[in-house]
């Protein structure tokens, strides 16, 4: 599809040959179109399943609102800047591999984040034909019942397998990891895991994620100090950061680790002083843009609503005077939340001498 005749109908240059007109702002870092909250799971980690009948009483955005989203999107960032599409689960959008085609012809990088349930051998034909760059598979233990458990739903251990084996035979180029969760059940399958994926050649990196308040559910101090939320925080915090410290040592001897060693030093912080802020500078979320799945528009879903993709064209937004002071209270925000130490650390070191060494 050509770019202006989302418009106007009329046609224009090609999509890759979009320029972004920033006249000296600061350019986004970091992006996810939540395209779904549906999901066929019931993680024990997210309760954003729980939300679902009150999501669908509200219109999700279309294919062709996100597509105007995308071609505004791209005016303002440079080719190959990377869109996180995430959920839910986004596999169960329909529209979904032609959406990622139409951003990867615009000269997007496409990442997806998926629990693999759906994709059986005809998704993985189109994933190869959508210019998908990577897709990312959660795993948190290589025995099948644990991750099971983890996941609320029988067979979910079988399908990430398949996942694996069919996007390795039918998307040859395809970036394929895995994403696994730190938390109090699985601290002592960490390091098998990276070994695992370390030695698969099917496999390109594992990415760690810091165990967090579980999604959907309202923000609350020490969440993490008893009660229903604290399922996976780990008990043994110091164990947690010897696991960690382990994985650093991986991590410079060349394993597939995705997450910096920058990264993973925040993690250690964060498990040992949950209460104080990890980055030595500010909070860099006022570099996010986010999108729900109804076509809300948010730098971070933690401040101020700024608009919708259905009637507000996105860039705009980005850099409205709501923008603006959205800006200025996230920098001044000292959550360590999990937008700033699993989507978007960026950068700087811990407090080391306090919580490492």
């Amino acid at each position: 599809m050509d770019i202006k005749g989302l418009f106007s109908g009329k046609k224009e240059s090609r999509p890759a040959e979009v320029q972004p007109l920033m006249n000296g702002r600061v350019k986004p870092g970091f992006c996810c179109f939540a395209v779904t909250d549906d999901c066929m799971l019931r993680c024990k980690m997210c309760q954003k399943w729980k939300g679902e009948e009150v999501i669908r009483q509200h219109p999700a955005a279309t294919l062709e609102e996100w597509k105007k989203a995308a071609v505004s999107l791209r005016t303002v960032v440079d080719k190959g800047f990377e869109i996180d599409i995430g959920g839910g689960e986004a596999l169960m959008v329909k529209w979904l591999w032609e959406f990622v085609k139409f951003c990867s012809d615009l000269g997007f990088k496409m990442a997806i984040a998926s629990n693999a349930y759906l994709l059986d051998k005809e998704m993985a034909k189109r994933i190869a034909d959508s210019g998908l760059h990577s897709m990312i598979l959660s795993l948190d233990s290589l025995k099948p019942e644990k991750h099971d458990f983890f996941r609320g739903v029988p067979g979910v251990y079988d399908r990430v397998m398949r996942a694996i084996e069919l996007l390795h035979k039918h998307c040859p180029g395809l970036h394929v990891g895995i994403c696994s969760i730190i938390m109090d059940a699985n601290l002592d399958e960490i390091i098998p895991l990276a070994h695992w994926v370390n030695d698969d050649p099917r496999l390109k990196s594992i990415l760690f994620m810091a165990a967090m308040q579980p999604n959907n559910t309202p923000v609350q101090d020490k969440w993490y100090e008893g009660g229903e939320l604290d399922l996976h925080w780990p008990k043994d915090r110091e164990k947690a950061i010897k696991v960690i410290e382990e994985l650093i040592h991986l991590r410079n001897r060349g394993f597939l680790i995705g997450n910096s060693v920058q990264q993973l030093m925040a993690f250690q912080a964060y498990y040992r002083y949950p209460d104080r802020f990890v980055k030595v500078g500010q909070c860099n979320l006022n570099k996010g843009v986010h999108v729900s799945s109804i076509g809300d528009i948010f730098l971070c879903y933690r401040w101020d609503h700024l608009g919708n993709i259905k009637k507000d064209d996105l860039a705009t937004v980005l850099y409205s005077e709501a923008a603006e002071n959205a800006r200025k209270k996230i920098l001044g925000c000292k959550d360590n939340c999990h937008f700033l130490l699993n989507c978007y650390y960026e950068g700087d070191y811990p407090f080391v001498t306090e919580a490492v060494s």
